[in-house]
C-alpha cells in the first residue's frame, strides 16, 4: 500500500481517521474545517506561487511507495514550506514535514530543513531531520502499514477529541450519545 504524508499526518491524530482515509472513505469534501485550512494554504501567501514549485515525488518500494506532495518547495534553498490553519501546532504538523524531507531526500533532492507557518498565530516553526528523526519516520511508516493492513477499523477515539474532525459525523452517527473517555 501506497503511503503519503496526509495518512501519516492522520496516523498522528486518529489511527481510525487514518484507516478511513485510506479505505476510500473521504470526509473531508463535507468539512467547513478542512475547507477554510485549504483556502488559507491557497490564500495567505499568494506571492509564493512565483517564487517556489510544487514538488511531487515518491520512493518506489517493496511495500508500495511513499509519495509526497509537497505545495511549496524552494529549490534554491531545499526548504521545504507548510501551511497550516491550525491555532494549535502539533506534532502531525512536524511529522508531515519530516516525511516530506525524507521523501525528498530519499530522491537525492536538496532537503535542508522544513518551515511550518501559522498564519494565524503569526508564527514558524523551523523542522529539522536528523538520523534520529529519518529513524522515527521509517517507525511511524512502519506503523502505518501495519494498520493499515488490520480487516477491522481501529476503535472511536473519546468524543471530546472529535468534534472539529471531518469524520465526526460518520463516525458518531450510530453511536448512542455517549461521551467515551470524556
Amino acid at each position: 500500500m501506497n503511503i503519503n504524508a496526509t495518512l501519516l499526518n492522520y496516523y498522528l491524530l486518529c489511527h481510525r481517521k487514518m484507516w478511513l482515509h485510506a479505505h476510500a472513505i473521504r470526509m473531508e469534501h463535507t468539512s467547513d474545517v478542512v475547507y477554510e485550512g485549504k483556502l488559507i494554504g491557497e490564500t495567505t501567501y499568494p506571492q509564493r506561487a512565483e517564487r517556489y514549485q510544487e514538488v511531487e515525488v515518491s520512493v518506489e518500494r517493496p511495500e508500495g511507495a511513499l509519495t509526497a506532495k509537497i505545495d511549496f518547495y524552494d529549490p534554491q534553498a531545499g526548504v521545504v514550506h507548510e501551511v497550516k490553519k491550525s491555532a494549535a501546532r502539533e506534532l502531525a504538523h512536524v511529522a508531515q514535514v519530516q516525511f516530506y524531507l525524507y521523501v525528498l531526500r530519499r530522491n537525492g533532492v536538496r532537503a535542508e530543513y522544513g518551515i511550518i507557518e501559522y498564519p494565524r498565530l503569526r508564527q514558524t516553526e523551523r523542522v529539522e531531520l536528523d538520523a534520529e528523526g529519518e529513524r522515527q519516520v521509517e517507525r511511524w511508516i512502519g506503523e502505518v502499514e501495519a494498520l493499515l493492513k488490520q480487516e477491522q477499523c481501529p476503535p472511536l477515539l473519546p468524543k471530546s477529541k472529535c468534534k472539529a474532525c471531518s469524520y465526526f459525523d460518520f463516525c458518531w452517527t450510530s453511536e448512542p450519545d455517549r461521551d467515551l473517555g470524556d
